[in-house]
């Protein structure tokens, strides 16, 4: 059942009447004394103010909203376990996890330590150093998921927390404070009145929604208490559960760091600005920051394939060559929320959304008026006719990520664009193949088409289709030791 929330600012206001530099001041005391008390319930500066280093040891089932395989509930479920542990002196975060759903298999790991850090890949063997490592981001999911540690930042940065309130949860009543991080929406604080302990916190997200926290089952380690549960929720509807299996404070972090000797070293890992390459002659690959779209000139139109986020940038760039060229088709390779992100974009644009048939109604759901937006369905194939060529878009669905996916295929040129199926990284070898990649490959055999280079919406790298080939028969990293 969904939370009924309700906030009050009777605890702000002493009367009906306060002005307004009255109402700053409560409010600000007010803050404050919610945050001192929560300082003291995490062990005060004996506990919290003294916790260096933490580690904490996970198992986590991931239900995939919006994120599976069929466009609709039941949600499929995904399994991880690995560790997460930080250094806050030192501005230190390694993590490093195994995780299998949605077609995926991954171990991968993450070390930031300031010019020793690196990507580390264990199912293709490789890692590459971060030329430009962000603790703050890189370690802001772990620390927003750890009360103990959000608590310690909240103290820290309590010049911009603010009081929301109480707010009365499934018949429980708390306290609220919200503040901001360095990164991301601001977040709002739900601490027990009894005990001080955080027990959820919350933060909206555009284009996303509410992302809801819960902490469950404290234990008390080294002085202070630390949720053995923790769940997430997107919307109101279960997104993750997370049980942590150990927790460690104030251990050296010396042995994390050392990177893998076995590990085959591949080229930096460099910001991914936005940017634009003509892939053939009116085609373009744009995009930046992990998520791409083709865009290709038909002649008297414009034709989109992706629909990640960013799509309003990446039309931007392309007026740079094609002017006001309309753009009159923009394609969504498959439901899954960050692939639909870009229909509000081209409904701006007054283009007609094309998308599988059974995505219909995702399509219209992520547009501004649903209702009336354009769209064309597409049960098995489509070919769009332009005055400088053709464009083929083929549902080569089922796959082991999705029932339906859209790919476009330039037959002339042998171009075929897709998303999530070829993991492409910028730079270094190819990756051993994952479930998805391979059912992917049996789709283009049974096709049979000729294609010649293939691109995906999260990598501006081209690929053969002996790389492809090379992703199938490559032996993973791990199993081979």
């Amino acid at each position: 059942m969904k939370s009924i929330i309700s906030l009050s600012l009777a605890g702000i206001l002493a009367s009906s009447l306060v002005c307004a530099d009255n109402l700053t001041e409560k409010n600000v005391e007010k803050a404050h004394a919610i945050i001192d008390a929560a300082v003291t319930a995490y062990g005060g500066e004996e506990g919290i103010g003294s916790l260096n280093t933490l580690l904490v040891e996970f198992e986590s089932i991931n239900y995939s909203v919006d994120q599976s395989r069929s466009a609709e509930p039941p949600w499929d479920k995904s399994e991880s376990t690995g560790f997460r542990a930080i250094d806050l002196d030192n501005s230190i975060f390694v993590n490093r996890a195994t995780n299998a759903g949605g077609g995926f298999e991954g171990y991968n790991g993450t070390i930031i330590n300031a010019e020793e850090s690196y990507q580390l890949d264990f199912r293709a063997g490789t890692v590459a150093k971060i030329a430009e490592p962000d603790f703050a981001t890189t370690s802001g999911p772990f620390v927003r998921i750890t009360p103990a540690l959000l608590v310690r930042t909240l103290e820290e940065r309590s010049a911009n927390a603010y009081y929301l309130g109480d707010a009365e949860v499934d018949g429980e009543v708390y306290d609220v404070v919200g503040f901001s991080m360095t990164v991301g929406p601001a977040i709002s604080m739900y601490f027990d009145k009894e005990d001080h302990l955080l027990r959820r916190s919350e933060r909206l997200f555009p284009q996303v929604g509410l992302v809801q926290y819960e902490f469950l089952d404290y234990e008390t380690i080294a002085g202070i208490p630390f949720n053995k549960v923790y769940k997430l929720s997107l919307n109101g509807d279960p997104n993750s559960e997370q049980h942590n299996v150990r927790t460690e404070v104030n251990k050296p972090l010396d042995e994390l760091l050392i990177v893998d000797a076995n590990l085959e070293t591949i080229p930096v890992v460099e910001p991914d600005p936005l940017s634009r390459q003509e892939i053939a002659d009116g085609v373009w690959l744009i995009g930046g920051s992990g998520t791409y779209a083709m865009f290709v000139d038909m002649g008297d139109y414009v034709f989109a394939a992706g629909g990640t986020a960013g799509i309003p940038e990446r039309i931007e760039s392309l007026r740079e060559v094609v002017g006001d060229k309309p753009l009159k088709y923009g394609m969504l390779t498959h439901h899954h929320f960050d692939h639909v992100m870009g229909v509000s974009a081209y409904e701006s644009e007054g283009a007609t959304v094309i998308a599988a048939a059974a995505h219909e109604n995702v399509a219209r759901r992520a547009a501004e008026n649903g209702d009336v937006l354009r769209v064309k369905l597409v049960d098995d194939r489509m070919k769009l006719e332009g005055a400088e060529r053709t464009v083929e878009i083929i549902d080569i669905g089922p796959t082991a990520h999705t029932e339906h996916l859209l790919v476009a295929y330039l037959p002339e040129e042998g171009i075929l664009f897709e998303a999530d199926h070829f993991t492409l990284p910028r730079v270094g070898p190819i990756p051993p193949a994952v479930t998805s990649t391979q059912t992917f490959a049996q789709a283009l055999s049974r096709e049979e088409l000729g294609v010649k280079l293939i691109f995906t919406a999260h990598s501006p790298r081209a690929a053969t289709m002996d790389d492809l080939r090379t992703a199938l028969e490559t032996e993973v990293f791990q199993a081979s030791r």
